[in-house]
């Protein structure tokens, strides 16, 4: 569990197809899903966004605005109804030091969705090594 299950009740409640943070908008906090699916989504100039994860209860995102400044790098959605709790930084620091264990949680969830972004890239890469070998041009 990655969480204390004193914050169970805790949470805000997004419905099927909100938006719970948009790409391009200001940093602000991480959510931890509670209840539910999320949609992690990237617009990358095509006409349908590009999926990048479909993340369920004890999953982190958004966490990369509580290390800089930047402006959000995804969307996610809520995919059905959705219980997300909102950490800021200064509530993350907090939380890390009434249970150093967290920080390990949250490292090992985001290491998790890392290798499966570089898995996704690899066969991507494989994908398009493909359809330039069918059509005589090298990758």
């Amino acid at each position: 569990m990655l969480f204390n299950r004193s914050k169970a009740s805790l949470g805000k409640i997004f419905q099927n197809g909100e938006t719970i943070i948009k790409q391009y908008d200001p940093p602000g906090a991480m959510f931890i899903i509670l209840e539910g699916r999320v949609q992690i989504w990237v617009d990358d100039g095509d006409k349908e966004p590009f999926l990048v994860a479909v993340l369920e209860k004890d999953n982190v995102f958004g966490g990369v605005s509580l290390y800089d400044s930047s402006p959000r790098i995804s969307t996610a959605q809520a995919l059905g109804r959705v219980r997300v709790l909102s950490v800021d930084k200064r509530g993350f620091l907090q939380w890390l030091g009434e249970d150093p264990a967290f920080a390990l949680r949250i490292l090992l969830k985001m290491a998790e969705r890392i290798r499966t972004l570089i898995a996704q890239l690899v066969s991507l890469r494989r994908e398009v090594r493909e359809l330039r070998r069918k059509i005589g041009r090298p990758l």
